[in-house]
């Protein structure tokens, strides 16, 4: 059973003192280095059982688990056993998804899946079978099969499944306790700035919102406009996978306050600006005919969100290493 290590506390004098050339690329450098130690600590244990054949990624939304599970695997493969990566996004099912009483399409509810085939390609991996693993189309929401994806596993091979629902004990509870390992990620930590506090579920909401305006064409507001159904699933699955895990690793980087969390207060403000002039386009997170879910509501969220990065010291993106967890939000 895994438990969340010791909360990362940071204020905005903090980051003001590691300000200037040579201590900002000592302060990435330090708190890269302590994720990559916390990775070593967990790969490591991977590399040494030779009975672990399967390992279980899971976490809530903007944890950085695409990043981090794409390193882990060519980390395991470095060291001599050779990884594959499943992604259970690619397992959605292909029928038209549902909604909230909002019009908030659910792309976070174990429901989305399909379970079964899931497991059957994972057990067909645990038993040294051929797995063709399947690559799910967004737009068409159809299921695709390329021959580069098919797996021919042997001895000693890993597959590292990850995704949302990575630790859900309909998977895990089908393979032999031996033979598989889970880790849980997530950022734990929290900013003061004056009176006011990042949580950390603001820092992974500020993390999307980065994301998915400067890589999704999506705005601020649209992201905080869906957030509640993220929170639902989340408040849902989170004690139970993190109880599942064998390990905890806390994603958080201090420095990203400076980079991640200002480049999506300067995106809130863009919005919020749009939005009183008239200009910005409705979200396409909802079926709802107001074009938004809950406008007041997300608005509200981003109002507080900007107040509490208000005085954040802002750096330029490229102090993000190229091999950081960073680099899926920026």
């Amino acid at each position: 059973m895994a438990e969340l290590s010791k909360l990362i506390e940071i204020s905005v004098e903090d980051l003001e003192g590691n300000l200037g050339s040579n201590r900002l690329q000592q302060f990435v450098a330090e708190s890269e280095a302590n994720f990559a130690e916390q990775v070593k600590t967990v790969a490591d244990c991977v590399i040494d059982n030779k009975q672990v054949k399967v390992f279980f990624i899971s976490g809530p939304t903007s944890s950085g688990k695409t990043t981090f599970s794409t390193h882990f695997t060519k980390l395991l493969s470095a060291s001599g056993r050779k990884t594959y990566l499943l992604s259970m996004d690619d397992y959605y099912k292909t029928e038209e998804v549902s909604y909230d009483e909002d019009g908030r399409p659910d792309f976070e509810s174990i429901e989305t899946l399909d379970m079964d085939l899931m497991l059957e390609d994972i057990l067909k991996f645990d038993h040294g079978r051929e797995v063709a693993l399947p690559t799910f189309l967004f737009k068409t929401r159809e299921r695709i099969f390329e021959p580069e994806k098919a797996i021919r596993p042997e001895a000693g091979d890993v597959l590292v499944i990850e995704g949302l629902h990575g630790l859900s004990p309909e998977i895990i509870n089908h393979l032999p306790t031996e033979e598989s390992l889970g880790l849980f990620i997530m950022p734990h930590g929290r900013v003061h700035s004056d009176a006011r506090m990042l949580s950390g579920s603001d820092i992974r909401m500020l993390r999307r919102i980065s994301r998915d305006v400067r890589q999704r064409g999506s705005s601020a507001l649209a992201t905080i406009d869906y957030w509640p159904m993220i929170d639902r699933a989340e408040q849902d699955f989170i004690p139970n996978y993190l109880a599942a895990a064998d390990f905890y690793i806390n994603t958080l980087l201090p420095y990203e306050f400076m980079v991640t969390a200002t480049l999506a207060r300067d995106q809130i403000h863009a919005s919020l600006d749009g939005l009183l002039k008239g200009t910005l386009p409705p979200s396409r997170n909802t079926v709802n005919p107001a074009g938004w879910s809950d406008l007041s509501r997300a608005v509200k969220k981003a109002v507080q969100l900007a107040e509490a990065c208000a005085n954040l010291p802002s750096v330029s993106p490229s102090i993000v290493p190229a091999d950081s967890i960073l680099q899926e939000f920026i």
